[in-house]
């Protein structure tokens, strides 16, 4: 039987370590899970590849992100921090194809249920949770002091919790296998915790 398809899904609000755990699961993987990279809807391409943030994703002006989304390119795609994210097949096929488990960044909770409604690929989806404080404080570090971008990602942590706090409210369960406080536990730690979950659902899932 062929291996499924698999995706590691991490969610959580701005900062909450989604970077800092993909870099070390890559590396306890052996280069098994890697970073997936969306593609990201810009007005200005030319600006946008002088931002250092933008090495993670394929950039593409409006009118090619759209032609994407009419041809059904996308498995899920949205709206975050005023520009427009998808994940595409094409890219998912090549991680699959080189035997690879890519690994998708997330914010809101509704982005998520296209990929639990797909039959054919194999979901482990993790949420990660960060106090407000240490976010915005994480969000300043790695930004360089800039405020504007800082209240502009608090503004998405708000929003976040807030969709998680209601979906809880309503009884509810989150689109999440496992739920870890990054407040509490240092990066290897955390990212030996998700490594060792993986590994064993995969596993049992297989058998």
């Amino acid at each position: 039987m062929d291996d499924p398809k698999k995706i590691l899904i991490m969610s959580g609000t701005p900062a909450s370590g989604k970077d800092t755990l993909t870099a070390l699961l890559e590396s306890m993987s052996c280069g098994k899970c890697v970073l997936f990279k969306k593609h990201k809807m810009v007005t200005n391409i030319i600006d946008a590849v002088q931002d250092p943030r933008n090495t993670v994703y394929h950039l593409v002006d409006e009118a090619t992100f759209h032609q994407m989304i009419v041809e059904k390119q996308f498995l899920q795609y949205h709206n975050r921090y005023g520009n427009g994210y998808g994940i595409a097949w094409s890219t998912l096929e090549k991680h699959w194809q080189a035997g690879q488990v890519p690994v998708l960044h997330n914010g809101k909770q509704e982005n998520l249920r296209v990929f639990f409604r797909e039959k054919n690929i194999l979901v482990f989806s993790v949420l990660l949770m960060a106090n407000q404080d240490d976010t915005k404080d994480r969000i300043l570090t790695r930004n360089g002091g800039d405020e504007t971008d800082a209240e502009k990602r608090l503004r998405a942590y708000v929003a976040e919790r807030e969709e998680l706090a209601m979906i809880i409210g309503n009884g509810e369960s989150p689109y999440c296998h496992l739920a870890i406080n990054t407040d509490w536990l240092e990066p290897p730690m955390t990212a030996s915790i998700i490594y060792s979950a993986i590994e064993k659902f995969w596993a049992a899932r297989k058998s």
